[in-house]
């Protein structure tokens, strides 16, 4: 009888006790904010701007205006030309001949979205000017990432960062290498033949063993 008794209060004792485990484990905050970077790669835009004298524009210059505009472009490339309307050599129409000329050498270079112009400049004298604007886009390290982890950016500080975020190092490197920032942006509506929906439907037929329905001839209406 007495082993009976000590055994049910043994037993309320560990229930008791479990009790109280369970309760404090109620009781605790179990949320720990997440050391992983929780932002993205950061797309800025800023203006792009030269002012050039027109003589120094030659086909180097452009090309490589070209090549800049093609991986940091974003809007339409305005080119303006400038002259002076007591000049009888740096006149309107040829600054406007110029103009055209510097247009379609950077639509040979692949620049297709271009707006040009000519501005008149009082006292410019005979040297017209050419004037080159457009929003250029940056890809830049995520937001909170002001960190890298030691030799990544110089420093061989090997000193524990409690307030570093994961990521932020492969996100910065990342960043570095991108080649057109505008990218990060996504695509949007595409109804391009370059588009890969469009060039999977295009091959679609021939993977499925579908035959293309013949194509008949033009007629005329008299016929």
């Amino acid at each position: 009888m007495t082993f009976f008794y000590k055994n049910i209060t043994s037993k309320a004792a560990l229930l008791c006790l479990s009790s109280l485990s369970l309760t404090g484990c109620l009781s605790m905050d179990l949320y720990e904010p997440t050391n992983i970077k929780e932002s993205v790669i950061e797309v800025r835009e800023q203006e792009f701007s030269e002012d050039v004298m027109l003589h120094d524009v030659d086909e180097g210059y452009l090309k490589a205006l070209a090549h800049h505009y093609s991986r940091y472009g974003g809007s339409t490339m305005d080119l303006v030309v400038t002259y002076d309307p007591r000049s009888y050599r740096n006149t309107a129409m040829y600054a406007a001949e110029r103009a055209s000329d510097i247009a379609g050498t950077l639509r040979i270079n692949g620049v297709k979205d271009i707006k040009s112009g000519v501005m008149p400049i009082k006292a410019a004298g005979d040297h017209a000017r050419l004037l080159v604007t457009y929003t250029s886009m940056t890809a830049h390290a995520p937001k909170g990432c002001d960190t890298l982890l030691p030799g990544t950016s110089g420093s061989v500080s090997a000193e524990p960062d409690r307030d570093y975020a994961l990521g932020c190092t492969l996100d910065t490197m990342l960043a570095r290498q991108v080649s057109k920032p505008s990218d990060l942006l996504g695509r949007g509506t595409q109804d391009s033949a370059t588009d890969g929906r469009a060039t999977s439907n295009v091959i679609e037929g021939y993977r499925t063993g579908v035959m293309n329905e013949s194509l008949e001839g033009e007629r005329a209406s008299g016929e």
